[in-house]
């Protein structure tokens, strides 16, 4: 489907939403009385995962031990892996596609990365958010292009209430203070979250500091039938410490990480609703190498989205039509070395404008058969210092539901996927952390066609979820070496991801709740035979909650196999036992304590298979005092 006509792709959406209204008209009378049962659910960019996806929803505040960051909670989710060089710069991959193959969207508004490896959520503090719901596996048509492997959506938290909390963890000094106050109509929520260096378990010294300060102001309103939101989310991050393995000889730190996030959504009882989102970032890299000089890098842009979609019902069929425009306007990007203020523009007021067509139909011929079909079509113009680039592609996505009994569900989904390389990936040449890096203008976009097969069923106490899934991709955009301390892009041809994720949950008694989850990650470039960057081992997951009275008491294990397929710029590493500890115990209505060691067990481990990633954190103890009124 790479380079579909515009109009093309439109026809096959067009198509894709006609084929259920014909047969859903031909049954109409005889579905009449149950279409008080149907709900109609907007989908697209600014939506929650559809149903025939597979998808998982985490909560920070529930999470065994305290997560550090974002990327703390991601790693827990069946299928998703840690990349990068270990702080809170750290990357994940779903499915074994990281990098900039996974969208990431907070409020709703796409994250733009402005670093090779993806897009880090690090400027978000944890505290200040809500739900962050997980898509696994090809995901475009309902999330947008970048959804190439999968989707992150994150949401903010709403403070309804009075909520103060200060923390403190040994790992590092951390210390954070929270303070939220909301009602119905505004939240407002503010933090401060402070990190030093520390140590690995066998004393290695790390390079993990920094200092962030966010907040997150949200209003909403109703207007006879018209609903309105607003949302406004800064973020200041400074002196972010990344460790690799020669630090300290060799050091990296960013000094300053800039966001500043606001949307205004509306909404229509008739199904209509508009989102216009704006997102200005900034971040500067500072790199010390031996035997040559110090050097800079900055990149910067500013983002604007806009989504207006209009969700209906006819008959049993529900619909779900949009468009969506994202606009990056002033993308610079220099490197200096030397002197930051010798710098050279490789980025110089470049400029993106990506468009969208989306369409989905959800259809239930049979009360036991869901069905839905959707497509996107997207075209993408590239502009910097008079070289141009131009690309479209389209995407289609089939699912099925089938609840054969009651408290059973299978699912069947084949999606298709793409994303456009980046201006960085297209024109940015500099010195990164990584080495030198050369952008290459005539990358095309990669494609991707997956199959998930899902099943789930609850017994009672028992619970049990499985997910077999493929994905193919096409015109991977992955680096290459060209020379010794020099990579760049290219498209590698085509690479094969298939899988398997088991879930068991199990409610023991009144006291004791127990979840454990498994995924087995494979991935190969098919032309060459090696494995791809970013898949993980073998993960098994334990997590426990037992209840006595009011104390809590949480408990999260995972073992990592050993990593016995590296991918490129990967090495092999040994396995790992982890355990994450939490007790929470209420001290009155109002304050609730909690004590919380990560890597209890003070594991001496690497957190990722990247060939520069430092050992991981050793062990942090740290406790929490929540007020909430």
């Amino acid at each position: 489907m790479r380079h579909a006509s515009l109009p093309s792709a439109i026809t096959v959406a067009l198509l894709a939403l006609s084929l259920p209204y014909a047969a859903a008209h031909a049954t109409a009378e005889a579905s009449a009385e149950t279409l008080d049962e149907v709900t109609v659910v907007a989908k697209g960019t600014a939506a929650d995962a559809p149903s025939t996806l597979s998808s998982q929803v985490i909560d920070w505040r529930a999470a065994p031990g305290a997560p550090l960051d974002v990327q703390d909670m991601l790693v827990r989710v069946p299928g998703v892996g840690a990349t990068g060089q270990n702080g809170i710069f750290e990357t994940f991959s779903i499915r074994g596609s990281g990098g900039n193959g996974i969208l990431v969207l907070l409020g709703g508004m796409p994250i733009t990365a402005q670093r090779r490896a993806g897009v880090p959520i690090a400027f978000v503090e944890p505290g200040l958010l809500g739900a962050l719901n997980v898509t696994r596996g090809p995901a475009t048509v309902h999330f947008g292009p970048g959804a190439l492997g999968g989707a992150i959506s994150i949401e903010p938290y709403w403070f309804d209430g009075t909520e103060l909390q200060g923390s403190y963890a040994s790992g590092g000094d951390d210390t954070l203070w929270l303070a939220g106050h909301g009602n119905e109509h505004f939240s407002l929520g503010v933090a401060r979250h402070h990190a030093g260096d520390s140590e690995s378990a066998n004393g290695t010294p790390l390079n993990t500091s920094y200092e962030r300060d966010s907040a997150s102001l949200q209003w909403q309103r109703a207007f006879g039938d018209w609903q309105m939101d607003a949302l406004l989310m800064p973020s200041r991050t400074e002196n972010i410490g990344k460790s690799n393995s020669r630090f300290p000889a060799r050091d990296s730190t960013y000094p300053e990480d800039k966001h500043d996030l606001g949307s205004l959504h509306l909404r229509h009882v008739s199904g209509f609703e508009t989102r216009l989102s704006a997102h200005d970032q900034s971040l500067l890299t500072y790199n010390q190498r031996p035997g040559s000089p110090d050097s800079w890098a900055l990149v910067e842009s500013t983002d604007w989205s806009l989504t207006t979609q209009h969700s209906w019902q006819s008959h049993t069929v529900n619909y779900n039509v949009g468009v969506e425009y994202l606009a990056r306007r002033g993308v610079n990007g220099f490197d200096a070395r030397g002197n930051l203020s010798s710098h050279t523009y490789s980025l110089l007021n470049g400029s993106e404008a990506l468009w969208s067509l989306f369409g989905i139909a959800e259809w239930s011929p049979l009360d036991a058969l869901t069905m839905e079909a959707g497509a996107r079509s997207s075209r993408v113009d590239q502009s910097q210092r008079g070289a141009d680039s131009t690309d479209d592609d389209s995407a289609l996505n089939l699912g099925l539901i089938w609840t054969p009994a009651d408290k059973q569900r299978a699912t069947l989904n084949l999606a298709s996927g793409y994303r456009f390389a980046t201006l960085e990936e297209r024109f940015f040449s500099g010195v990164t952390p990584q080495g030198e890096i050369v952008g290459n203008a005539n990358l095309g976009s990669e494609h991707s066609l997956g199959l998930d097969i899902g099943y789930a069923i609850d017994l009672g106490p028992w619970q049990v979820q499985a997910n077999l899934w493929r994905t193919d991709v096409d015109d991977l955009i992955q680096l290459q070496a060209f020379a010794d301390g020099v990579n760049g892009y290219g498209n590698v041809g085509k690479a094969r991801l298939h899988g398997l994720e088991l879930g068991l949950g199990w409610q023991a008694s009144e006291q004791l709740h127990l979840q454990a989850s498994s995924a087995v990650v494979r991935s190969k470039d098919e032309t060459t035979g090696d494995p791809l960057y970013g898949a993980p081992p073998l993960t098994v997951t334990l997590d426990a909650r037992y209840q006595i009275e009011r104390l809590s008491l949480g408990l999260l294990y995972q073992h990592r196999a050993a990593m016995t397929r590296p991918g490129f710029e990967e090495v092999e590493r040994p396995a790992v036992n982890l355990v994450d500890l939490d007790v929470k115990i209420p001290m009155s209505d109002a304050w609730t304590l909690q004590v919380y060691a990560r890597n209890a067990l003070n594991e001496d481990y690497f957190a990722t298979a990247d060939v520069l990633s430092a050992l991981a954190p050793e062990r942090s103890v740290g406790i929490s005092l929540r007020w909430v009124k």
